[in-house]
């Protein structure tokens, strides 16, 4: 069973509101997907900042991996989201808009229509995201979300 997982990148506001350049994070990403994430495995890029990576030989994809890619990106204001589901799930977790991302990597918010196990990788590790225990998250119900008919669709590159 091929494994398939999404990473996310979510670029942050620096204090004094600048920004790293989102093609420069993109870039380095995908150097990195490419130097790492070697044949059989592979990914490509769906939209601005996710990325969609298969591996046929694992069940599932390991987040410790991208360990490094958060290291690269240290000095960044940068946060990485893995969501490991199937298509469907990675379909929502692609049309979610940032603020909704975040509610999700802070426990406040919960999204139906996307099974499967949410980590945030940063340089120091990776945590599995949980619904927060302090209160009822908010729940974001989404129907009917558009999966692609064909594989052959993405771009897939490594």
């Amino acid at each position: 069973m091929t494994a398939l997982a999404c990473l996310r990148i979510l670029i942050d506001r620096t204090p004094d509101g600048g920004a790293p350049s989102t093609l420069m994070v993109r870039r380095v990403a995908a150097a990195f997907l490419v130097s790492r994430w070697s044949r059989p495995r592979r990914f490509g890029e769906v939209a601005p900042g996710v990325f969609l990576l298969t591996d046929p030989g694992a069940a599932p994809i390991d987040p410790d991996e991208l360990i490094p890619l958060a290291m690269e990106l240290r000095q960044e204001p940068v946060t990485f989201a893995l969501l490991q589901g199937d298509e469907a799930s990675a379909t929502c977790f692609t049309a979610l808009c940032d603020s909704d991302l975040r509610a999700l990597l802070a426990g406040r918010l919960v999204v139906d229509a996307m099974p499967g196990r949410l980590s945030q990788v940063t340089p120091d590790g990776v945590r599995a995201v949980e619904p927060s225990p302090d209160f009822q998250p908010l729940r974001l119900i989404i129907e009917g979300a558009p999966v692609r008919a064909a594989h052959d669709d993405l771009r897939m590159v490594g």
